[in-house]
């Protein structure tokens, strides 16, 4: 017997409504991620090295925001350059689409 497709990550898109500081709300989209990339993002924040923890954040941005066919809709070297609440606001909506937030649906 073989575990059930809910123990893996979907590859489905999903939409989660993001309020930025300003008050504005925008539709963004985003992919679960395994935990590989979870873990990942662990071990860079807990890296000695100050550009590998800085960076950890904008990885796992570039690595769940998509587009809304699924295409990725930045790359790291963009999500370096979003503000600080912007970043804050997205990894909410990737925390939720990872189960590790409240339900939005």
């Amino acid at each position: 017997m073989g575990l059930s497709t809910s123990f893996f990550a979907s590859q489905e898109v999903q939409q989660r409504e993001v309020t930025l500081s300003d008050g504005s709300k925008h539709i963004l989209f985003f992919k679960e991620l395994p935990a590989v990339e979870f873990r990942k993002f662990q071990l860079s924040e807990s890296s000695e090295d100050e550009d590998v923890r800085a960076t950890s954040i904008a990885k796992l941005i570039a690595a769940s925001l998509v587009e809304k066919d699924g295409k990725p809709a930045i790359t790291v070297k963009q999500a370096l350059q979003l503000k600080g609440a912007a970043a804050n606001a997205i990894m909410t909506a990737i925390l939720d689409v990872n189960g590790f937030g409240s339900k939005n649906d």
